[in-house]
């Protein structure tokens, strides 16, 4: 029977009810995420790295997979991970920022130059000692195992309203993921509506926000095709880190083999997540267009003021973290630093 437990309230039962099981020797490992069934994360990186850790332990390791936000919100997967609700969670540092703000660096618009060099650097930040992995995940007592960005982001608008360069979205209500993004849409003059993608296709549908922040593969996973009449297809909007982290007590519970196959799996598909993204990302953007979906015009001007946009952007974000008292200079630093060594 398959146990759904939404409210914080029955944490305490879940965890008890849905404990991983050991028989002779097996381990079952309980991995939560809010991903629809068939999402393109699902299909590329969640199952395969569940089906890879099966084969290399030998089947010594297993899961039990709930995806859909059946374990809880995506909101509240850093929380259901760290109590152990959930023995591997989706964990999205933009949904905790609160807690975890500092990956964000990493989401800047314009950022790194090459999407898969970018991915090496994130890996390289969140393990071996690695700048976020002490700053952020070890605080949080979270253990990433596989870590990802989506392709760049891109504005798609349900709203009709004749776009004919950056100036025309000024004012418009765009669906954000938060974090840099926000920074992002705001030096733009869009106003950023945070929210998890589950909650966007709604919002769209009613007319609550114009718009939203998202790649094109993850957009048709949530069936937003019918909805989309402009878009823009060009330009790197900033991306979102996502990770499936092993809460730190259950990993300590796992024996050193279990351990080095979960993350030599993990670091696999972590790093070949970029080139499998942006074939389908190709191919998503195409299908939104064939649907009738007109491309947003962005102009030489509009170019240029993108790139003083999104140098702004880091400068807002980095200054932001200080006057919180968190190293924000300091991690945009770490992040370039670790992006300019991905090249060598």
């Amino acid at each position: 029977m398959k146990l759904r437990v939404h409210k914080l309230a029955g944490i305490c039962g879940a965890s008890f009810a849905l404990s991983s099981s050991f028989v002779w020797g097996q381990t079952t490992l309980r991995l939560a995420d809010s991903l629809p069934v068939g999402h393109v994360i699902a299909q590329l990186v969640t199952k395969p790295f569940m089906d890879e850790v099966q084969k290399e332990s030998g089947g010594r390791v297993n899961f039990q997979y709930f995806p859909g936000e059946q374990l809880g919100k995506a909101k509240d997967l850093l929380m259901l991970t760290q109590s152990g609700v959930a023995d591997v969670g989706y964990v999205s540092p933009d949904y905790a920022s609160d807690k975890m703000p500092l990956t964000a660096g990493f989401e800047l618009p314009g950022i790194f130059p090459d999407y898969c060099q970018g991915t090496k650097a994130l890996w390289a930040a969140t393990h071996d000692g690695g700048y976020l992995q002490k700053k952020e995940f070890e605080p949080n007592q979270i253990v990433p195992v596989v870590v990802l960005m989506l392709p760049a982001y891109q504005i798609l608008l349900a709203n009709g309203r004749p776009i004919a360069g950056l100036k025309d979205l000024s004012g418009l209500k765009i669906r954000s993921a938060g974090g840099a993004m926000d920074f992002t849409l705001q030096r733009l003059g869009m106003v950023p509506v945070k929210m998890t993608p589950p909650e966007v296709y709604e919002s769209m549908s009613r007319g609550t926000i114009d718009g939203a922040v998202f790649p094109y593969m993850s957009a048709m996973s949530y069936g937003m095709q019918p909805l989309v009449k402009q878009g823009s297809t060009s330009h790197n909007f900033g991306t979102v880190v996502l990770t499936y982290s092993v809460g730190l007590n259950k990993w300590r519970q796992l024996s050193p083999a279990d351990q080095g196959v979960i993350m030599k799996v993990g670091r696999s598909i972590s790093l070949g997540s970029c080139s499998r993204f942006s074939t389908v990302e190709r191919g998503a953007a195409e299908a939104f267009r064939a649907k009738g979906m007109t491309v947003i015009p962005l102009t030489s001007a509009d170019d240029s003021q993108l790139k003083s946009t999104f140098e702004k952007v880091s400068g807002d974000w980095a200054k932001s973290l200080d006057q919180r008292g968190k190293p924000g200079d300091e991690t945009l630093s770490a992040v370039k630093k670790a992006i300019t060594e991905a090249q060598k």
